[in-house]
């Protein structure tokens, strides 16, 4: 009759045969704190492509596909990296889908009413190379003063509901904004720089009908690398 082996007698022999050696408590730790670390960078990168997105979808300034793909790709990052961690499996798969998605928009609404979404943007461009041409602007969408839409830099005030502007082509614009609807953090000062939805009618006449800050907030975006 066979002598009966105990398991942890087995084990401990499996473990001498294989030279398996017991993980150090540091290196749990450390990728316990490696994980939290990925989940709250992935949670940001997320938070920051849903924060350009909304900017270029609002403003209709640039071009955000690149920016949701990357949304896309850390939401689901996310919830790949919080399910690894302890706990998590108390958590239905939706509920933590809606947590994420919930908290990933409002936040990014949050990141871009404030106007950082497009200073982000404008950063990326300066210390980027090659960003412009992966993330293009849709300056073309507001030059384009036949179809009633124009933009440009206010140069001077030339009266209580006139004013001209440069465009971003250089050219000059005399603009007649009465009864026109102000959008947004505008200041009809020399030096702001707005888009105008109107009609054109004359050879550099502009009837606006409505006034917005070029970049969603009010603050400047200064032109000289986007020409």
């Amino acid at each position: 009759m066979k002598k009966r082996i105990k398991a942890s007698d087995r084990a401990m022999g499996l473990i001498a045969k294989n030279h398996i050696k017991p993980i150090p408590k540091w290196e749990f730790e450390l990728i316990k704190y490696g994980l939290w670390l990925g989940l709250g960078t992935s949670l940001l990168v997320l938070i920051i492509g849903v924060s350009i997105s909304w900017f270029g979808l609002a403003d209709n300034i640039i071009v955000p596909y690149l920016w949701l793909f990357v949304a896309v790709t850390f939401f689901g990052l996310v919830y790949f990296l919080f399910k690894k961690t302890k706990g998590a499996y108390r958590f239905e798969m939706w509920k933590i889908l809606g947590l994420i998605g919930i908290f990933g928009l409002l936040m990014g609404g949050v990141i871009f009413k404030a106007g950082l979404a497009s200073r982000i943007d404008r950063n990326l461009e300066t210390n980027l190379p090659y960003y412009r041409q992966i993330v293009p602007m849709k300056l073309k969408v507001w030059s384009n003063p036949e179809s009633g839409y124009l933009s440009g830099q206010i140069i001077e005030i030339t009266g209580t509901d006139s004013f001209k502007i440069k465009d971003f082509n250089n050219k000059d614009w005399d603009i007649d904004s009465e009864n026109s609807l102000i959008r947004g953090r505008v200041t009809i000062v020399v030096g702001e720089e707005i888009k105008l939805i109107g009609t054109q009618t004359g050879a550099s006449l502009f009837k606006a009908e409505e006034i917005r800050p070029w970049n969603g907030m009010g603050q400047n975006m200064m032109k000289e690398n986007y020409k």
